[in-house]
């Protein structure tokens, strides 16, 4: 019926029986609202398929996830999957389907991966992974047996990741060949209700990602704390030479052992840093805004979380004479954060020292032989 169609989409959850007039020896792209028996044919009556796409929200039976882990092993040409569960056929398939370029598997289900029967080749081709899932024990055990020598990107959201599973995890990416390539690093996972040991704040969290020596982005949010003192940050600034957002998330912890000299030291390290989220020591102050001449100006954006504070306008001028280009310092609530108030004291002296700052500089002469300026651009931006 639509011999010469290249791209079907349909995204409304209503009912798609008689798909096969749309299934084009021309197709490439195909978007579904859910996996429909219609499916079986598509690999066999599409041959150039390159983009298959789920946008489900229903819960499929184990018949259906077989159904799609069936119709995945058909295509031969895909360049990009979006879609629930996969059984190990399936996964074996994909890891040796040198299209492949983007997978994204989501959803609250899971097929039991068979580990007898995983051979999983490299994943030659593989850019960019992105799984959204309630268990992680299947992804560890894909990229246990994976390469992916071209991964850039790795995104995984979760409802809880636990400690000895986050571990796992970590030690299976930095051991795949993806330390040569990978360059954005996505892990989500908070639940609030979650009681989780405190105790478990190893420095392995940050080291698992020491080798990673392309990294532009790296965010973790989880279940623990995550340690970081003056030394790992260094460390993993001179590994990463460049990242340019860190966003470590701790909403647990409530002694930082990182402090400003610290914090400062590692910037020299990482130029085109732009935007960065850590805890810091905000109550014993070890550096001097008066004598210290170092400033960091390309950063922009600074979320120091849950961190403490006790002296708010020594905070404000440490942070006006380092990070200029800092106009607000962003900060987490939780229900043990009692300085909510300190840090919009902060962020109220930032203002009045950018004011200061800019009046000062309009007022300074104009040597002779330099061109006048304008104005005075400062970077920065109002939240």
């Amino acid at each position: 019926m639509f011999p010469g169609l290249l791209t079907f989409s349909w995204t409304q959850y209503k009912s798609i029986t008689h798909l096969q007039p749309f299934w084009s020896p021309t197709l490439r792209h195909c978007v579904l609202p859910y996996i429909h028996s219609d499916l079986k044919s598509i690999a066999n009556r599409c041959p150039v398929l390159e983009n298959l796409e789920f946008r489900t929200t229903a819960r499929h039976t184990a018949d259906e996830l077989s159904l799609l882990s069936e119709t995945i092993r058909a295509c031969k040409r895909l360049k990009r999957l979006v879609c629930p569960a996969l059984d190990s056929a399936a996964w074996n398939h994909l890891s040796n389907l040198h299209t492949l370029v983007t997978l994204r598997n989501y959803g609250p289900y899971r097929v039991p991966l068979d580990r007898d029967q995983l051979n999983f080749a490299p994943f030659l081709n593989v850019t960019s992974l992105d799984f959204e899932v309630e268990m992680v024990a299947d992804i560890i055990t894909v990229m246990q047996h994976s390469e992916f020598p071209s991964l850039k990107q790795f995104t995984l959201h979760t409802i809880l990741l636990p400690w000895e599973k986050a571990e796992d995890l970590f030690r299976a990416l930095s051991q795949c060949k993806a330390y040569q390539t990978l360059e954005h690093v996505d892990i989500l996972s908070w639940n609030a209700k979650a009681a989780q040991d405190l105790s478990c704040n190893s420095s392995t969290v940050i080291r698992q990602f020491l080798c990673f020596s392309q990294l532009r982005f790296l965010q973790l949010c989880l279940d623990s704390s995550i340690y970081l003192d003056n030394d790992l940050l260094s460390e993993a600034m001179s590994s990463w030479p460049h990242i340019q957002a860190l966003h470590l998330v701790d909403l647990r912890s409530d002694q930082p052992s990182l402090t400003f000299r610290g914090l400062f030291a590692a910037l020299r390290l990482c130029p085109h840093l732009h935007t960065l989220q850590v805890l810091v020591d905000a109550v014993n102050i070890d550096i001097d805004p008066n004598t210290e001449s170092f400033q960091h100006t390309s950063l922009q954006e600074l979320c120091l979380g849950s961190s403490p504070i006790e002296d708010p306008e020594v905070v404000a001028r440490i942070i006006s004479s380092a990070l200029p280009c800092v106009s607000q310092v962003t900060y987490h609530w939780n229900s043990r954060n009692a300085f909510e108030s300190a840090w919009d004291e902060v962020n109220t002296q930032l203002e009045s020292l950018a004011v200061l700052n800019a009046v000062s500089q309009e007022q300074q002469p104009i040597r002779p032989g330099l061109s006048s300026y304008a104005g005075t651009f400062l970077g920065c931006r109002v939240r």
